[in-house]
């Protein structure tokens, strides 16, 4: 049954309207570009500290505090084509080396007003706007940088993303297996009445590892995780559902569940430059590859597995914007097991400065 779901899930996702929607409480990361301009430099840095106090069975604390630089060169040679260079420095305080301090390349393409193709460095991460359950947002200061293939295309009416970033890459006879993700989000509005919007949301993530020229004993894996629902709107108050699900299409011997599913509630609140979060979230043989480990029923020790997740999750944060060239956040998020009755919690603070520079307008 739970397979025919899958089905429907990917089936409906790949063929609703193909960016989706930035998660407001993550908004303060994303900026209004320039793309008027002919050459165009743009100069961006993230200084962040981000601490998890989790002491529970299903994920362990740490603390993410450092920064990140991201100078990138765009230009438009001609009408529809876009060529960019970015430099992604990373750097954790504390750490002699840098985790990242690496050139990326792209070019996006516009056939049309609507549509965009991007082949290279992809434009993801928290662009995707999927949930936390499927995506955990702290990647962002994991694992930045998506690099792959891409489509965006979005109207007054819908705006979806599906995109492959390409993980691992294989060779003949490497030791190790390639890795990769395909993704899809979308979100159609309904219908609209003064302050108040309705929208369709699905999404999907699929993970795979494999390969048939390595030399690696590891077997074939791939996991996907899907999510159908909807979103109402109603001037400062944003509530989600979804139905959100997992299967193991191939699974492996480390995988504790072949099929799994649960339910996602969650409500935002925003008063001025301040938002609250409240949410439920209800989980049976659940398990997340990309998302936020609190959510998922397979626990560090394989013992500690638990069927059943009841979690209720909160999040109160401060984000403002200046002038388009500077953010800040704070927030406190916590995790409630209403079953074991086990709060985890974490904290984080975030300034983000972005600038673009005209080196030469179009004419």
């Amino acid at each position: 049954m739970t397979r025919k779901i899958t089905g429907i899930l990917i089936f409906i996702c790949m063929f609703l309207p193909l960016r989706a929607q930035i998660p407001d409480e993550y908004s303060y990361l994303f900026f209004e570009d320039d793309d008027t301009s002919k050459t165009v430099l743009k100069c961006r840095a993230d200084c962040f500290l981000k601490n998890n106090e989790y002491f529970g069975d299903f994920a362990k604390g740490y603390t993410l505090i450092g920064y990140m630089l991201q100078p990138e060169f765009i230009y438009r040679p001609v009408d529809k084509v876009e060529i960019s260079v970015l430099w992604n420095v990373l750097k954790y305080s504390g750490k002699d080396d840098f985790s990242d301090y690496k050139p990326y390349f792209r070019i996006k393409f516009s056939p049309i007003k609507k549509l965009s193709i991007i082949l290279g460095r992809l434009d993801g991460n928290l662009s995707h706007g999927m949930i936390e359950p499927i995506y955990k947002p702290e990647r962002y200061y994991l694992n930045n940088i998506e690099n792959g293939l891409q489509c965006n295309y979005k109207t007054e009416r819908y705006k979806g993303d599906i995109w492959l970033n390409w993980e691992k890459f294989l060779l003949w006879n490497d030791p190790w297996q390639e890795k990769l993700t395909i993704g899809h989000k979308s979100e159609l509005l309904i219908a609209t009445k003064g302050l108040s919007s309705f929208f369709l949301t699905g999404e999907a993530l699929i993970s795979h590892r494999g390969g048939q020229i390595d030399l690696s004993d590891d077997r074939v894996q791939t996991l996907e995780n899907g999510a159908l629902g909807f979103k109402f709107c109603h001037n400062k108050l944003t509530y989600d559902f979804r139905f959100v699900q997992y299967h193991a299409i191939d699974p492996t011997y480390e995988i504790p569940y072949i099929d799994g599913y649960a339910f996602y509630n969650k409500a935002l609140l925003r008063f001025y430059d301040f938002g609250f979060v409240c949410g439920y979230w209800y989980g049976n043989m659940f398990m997340n590859f990309r998302g936020e480990e609190l959510f998922s029923s397979q626990a560090i020790e394989p013992q500690d597995n638990k069927n059943i997740r009841s979690v209720l999750f909160n999040e109160l944060y401060y984000s403002r914007k200046i002038q388009n060239v500077f953010s800040l956040k704070a927030g406190v998020n916590t995790y409630f097991n209403i079953l074991n009755g086990d709060m985890e919690y974490s904290y984080m603070l975030s300034f983000v400065f972005n600038k673009c520079f005209q080196i030469r307008k179009n004419k």
